[in-house]
């Protein structure tokens, strides 16, 4: 066909006319034309017959990327050809199967997540239409995704084109049983719905043609929605004609589609959250809730533990924003468990599971809570906020009594704080017996297998007399008593503990310790003076102690009971003698002694033996002599945050000790005031305002008030008896004021008329100035007190009615010597109603 083109154009170039155009004179050489045409004519016809019967070339398949691709990662398959045949149709066969119209020669297939199940061979087919005729290429070499350690590698294999449909048929067969893909959730629309309104909450899962036609199941997580719905195709759309807040929560969606005789199940998608808008609505509605779904769970039996409600099939728990004593005895009364004896929060009982119900608002009557109203005001609440209730028909735990010490009598290499025995539940008429060594460190547990989640007090007894005791609160498990054994311990241990909220109930009697302790092994050791005990000022004495043991070889310790000598001496023998060359004033006081001796390579400490008091004579005349108060005029106010408000200590001899306050005033707290530099004196508390301190108790001094440091005065050598409980102390003014906090008890916003209500203003710890304080109503004066040095505040005791709603605040005034005035409290609003009542049930 190639040669009758170039005589064509050479015949038209030889006559500008055709050849029958030249009269009848030309009959042969117009024969010879035709005949000429017809020949390039079937030339032509040869030639398109030739190109239509020609076979397709073969597709080649690629892979992007092409290197590991991993779990869940998206891969694109790209299917091309080499033709001019052009805008023909792709076919993808393997796992995958799928058609595509070709651009410009090739396909490209997206599988936007890979799992586990798109791995074997894949393959490629190009077909094309050609002068009115389909022909169809031979499938391309295949190519293998294969799945290794959570990882697609791309693995390219060459098949025989005969052998490749038995292969991909194989992949198929491996397939129908692989594991399916998360399915996902959307919502329509997609932003927040408002109350009332519709929603379309769709289903989808990327899967297979072979897995479409499952199930969905969609499962609200905190909350009661759940629907199963069969798939159209590969999603399914879940309707909501009318919104709930009970609907707000998070969805999440799973499939199930049965294939090869098998049923493959997928895991729950990814959940989201779908938020529903109220726009401030507070809806009131009663819902009921039968008896029997009420439930306490914990390990207290039926009467006592963490409130659950049963609904729509799910159990949930309560939160604990608004939980009060009026709910928990709806609770112990519906389940005829008594009265309520406390109302816990915070999750006393463990943490529970499921759906948190908007909680109740109940006035405390209500026979169930089917009478009580729910509240839906929008708060937050977790599961660290479910609400309990103990009810007095609620069994008292038997608590542990266990005791620990330091020196193993049984087993000397023990190691610090290791219990000896293991005692739950001892019968008392065989007690364990459990011998201590005096002066030995000992840790005393009265305990509960779990917290009370009430109020209550811990008492240890010994031979039936009380020993020592602790309040604990709600999430406490008891008692700890660290302490140094001695014959006081000796005798029958136990404990019990006593409810003290709302009913005084007293738990069974733990188990009993017999203690022995070994005094025989050291007596207290005495002390004596030479020559006498009473001592001219500025002459020596010499104090002896001494003991009556075979153990010898120890140490001794003199101790000044009230004052800041102490000393370590070893023992000749078993004697030490202490020599004072030169008696001054502050050696006049009460000493004592006590020895320490190993034992069998165990170190053994005796108590204190009985003081004696040593009286320096300083001839009847009441001395006042200037002399330093401290080696380096230290000083310092402890007991309270800052410097400038607190227990006045003075170091001397290198020791911390506090001030007597018998001869304590105004003009020696400025002096101390001015040393520190925190402006003037506005208050000198006495008798331990500011906690007792410790230490020595140094003689209290006599200041004129205009001194600059303490060094300056005098100190009183007139012998006093002064303890702890008559420490000194000094607010000035460079204190900081701490600022009240305002309270209302009961604790909640909203109150009914005819309700009793306590307004409490109080401060951090005692002011240790007199002070007025004020609360406070819509910012005009509502009532004020004046309090002495150790109140921390005041109290407003009234009955609520409409004129009490509003919002409170307080401060405070010091009126002696200065008028300071703290900073306001923050504000607690309070709302008068009649009753209040709401609905629905769940928050999120």
């Amino acid at each position: 066909m190639g040669q009758p083109a170039p005589l064509f154009a050479w015949t038209l170039g030889k006559s500008k006319t055709f050849p029958f155009q030249s009269g009848c004179n030309n009959l042969g050489v117009m024969q010879s034309w035709f005949l000429l045409m017809t020949q390039l004519v079937l030339r032509a016809q040869h030639a398109d017959g030739a190109s239509e019967h020609e076979p397709l070339p073969q597709p080649t398949i690629s892979f992007s990327p092409d290197k590991t691709i991993h779990f869940r990662e998206p891969v694109n398959i790209t299917c091309s050809v080499s033709t001019g045949h052009q805008g023909g149709t792709f076919s993808l066969d393997g796992p995958v199967q799928d058609t595509q119209r070709a651009s410009g020669g090739a396909a490209t297939f997206s599988i936007p997540r890979v799992g586990y199940y798109h791995s074997g061979a894949y393959r490629c087919q190009y077909q094309a239409t050609v002068a009115g005729r389909s022909l169809t290429s031979a499938f391309s070499p295949a190519a293998s995704l294969a799945v290794v350690d959570e990882s697609v590698d791309i693995k390219l294999h060459s098949f025989p084109v005969g052998s490749a449909d038995n292969h991909m048929n194989a992949e198929h067969t491996d397939l129908s049983h692989e594991p399916l893909p998360d399915p996902t959730v959307s919502f329509s629309p997609s932003k927040s719905i408002r109350f009332g309104e519709p929603v379309n909450i769709t289903c989808s899962i990327w899967t297979q043609p072979l897995h479409q036609g499952g199930t969905f199941t969609l499962d609200q997580q905190d909350g009661p929605f759940q629907e199963t719905q069969t798939a159209s195709g590969s999603s399914a759309v879940f309707g909501i004609p009318r919104v709930q807040l009970s609907h707000e929560g998070s969805y999440r969606c799973r499939f199930q589609v049965t294939v090869s005789g098998r049923t493959l199940s997928s895991s729950y998608g990814p959940a989201e959250r779908l938020p529903v808008d109220d726009n401030g609505m507070n809806i009131q509605v009663k819902q009921p809730f039968p008896a029997s779904e009420i439930r306490l769970v914990g390990s207290r039996g039926r009467c006592a533990g963490r409130v659950e409600l049963r609904l729509h099939g799910k159990w949930g728990t309560l939160c604990d924003d608004h939980w009060t004593m009026d709910e928990a005895s709806v609770v112990c009364r519906q389940l005829g468990c008594g009265e309520a004896l406390s109302a816990p929060k915070k999750a006393c009982f463990d943490k529970g599971e499921g759906p948190i119900w908007r909680d109740f608002d109940c006035h405390g009557d209500e026979p169930t809570l089917t009478d009580c109203a729910t509240r839906v005001a929008r708060v937050s609440c977790d599961h660290d906020e479910d609400a309990g209730v103990v009810c007095s028909d609620a069994a008292l735990m038997i608590p542990v009594f266990s005791l620990y010490h330091t020196l193993c009598a049984l087993s000397p290499d023990a190691a610090l704080m290791t219990p000896v025995f293991s005692l739950y539940h001892m019968p008392s008429s065989t007690p364990a017996q459990l011998p201590l060594f005096n002066g030995e460190q000992i840790k005393m547990e009265c305990k509960t297998p779990s917290a009370l989640c009430v109020n209550a007090e811990f008492h240890i007894y010994r031979n039936g007399e009380l020993l020592t005791g602790f309040a604990s609160v709600h999430e406490s498990l008891g008692m700890t008593s660290l302490t140094t054994a001695g014959s006081g311990y000796q005798g029958s241990l136990h404990c019990q503990y006593t409810y003290t909220e709302n009913q005084r109930l007293t738990s069974p009697e733990s188990n009993t310790v017999q203690v022995l302790t070994a005094s025989s092994l050291l007596p207290d050791p005495s002390v004596s003076f030479s020559p006498s005990k009473i001592v001219r000022l500025g002459k020596s004495v010499d104090v002896t102690c001494s003991i009556v043991t075979p153990h010898q070889g120890g140490t001794f310790t003199l101790d000044q009971l009230n004052g800041a000598f102490q000393e370590r001496v070893e023992a000749r023998g078993t004697s030490a003698t202490f020599t004072i060359p030169k008696v001054r004033y502050d050696h006049d006081g009460l000493y004592r002694c006590r020895y320490e001796v190993k034992i069998s390579g165990r170190s053994v400490v005796s108590d204190y033996g009985q003081s004696l008091s040593l009286t320096v004579d300083d001839d009847g005349v009441n001395i006042q002599v200037t002399e330093t108060s401290s080696d380096d005029g230290d000083i310092r106010l402890a007991g309270r945050s800052g410097r400038c408000a607190g227990r006045v200590e003075v170091k001397v001899s290198g020791k911390w000790g506090t001030l007597c306050d018998d001869h304590w005033s105004i003009e020696e707290a400025g002096v101390v005031c001015r040393q520190l530099g925190c402006g003037a004196a506005v208050s000198a508390p006495k008798e331990a305002c500011f906690g007792p301190g410790r230490g020595p108790i140094w003689r209290d001094f006599d200041c004129h008030g205009d001194e600059t440091t303490l060094t300056k005065c005098t100190t009183r050598v007139a012998t006093v008896a002064c303890g702890h409980d008559e420490d000194a102390g000094v607010v000035c003014s460079g204190a900081a004021l701490m600022t009240p906090v305002l309270t209302v008890s009961p604790s909640k916003y909203k109150f009914r008329s005819g309700e009793d209500l306590r307004i409490d203003c109080d401060v951090p710890s005692n002011l240790c100035v007199k002070a007025t304080f004020r609360i406070y109503r819509k910012g005009e004066l509502y009532t004020s007190h004046d309090i002495g040095h150790s109140n921390i505040g005041f109290n407003s005791r009234t009955t609520v009615d409409k004129n009490k709603a509003g919002a409170y605040t307080c401060d405070y005034t010091y009126t002696e010597n200065q008028r300071l005035t703290s900073a306001r409290s923050g504000a607690v609003s309070i709302a008068v109603v009649e009753r209040w009542l709401f609905s629905d049930y769940t928050y999120t």
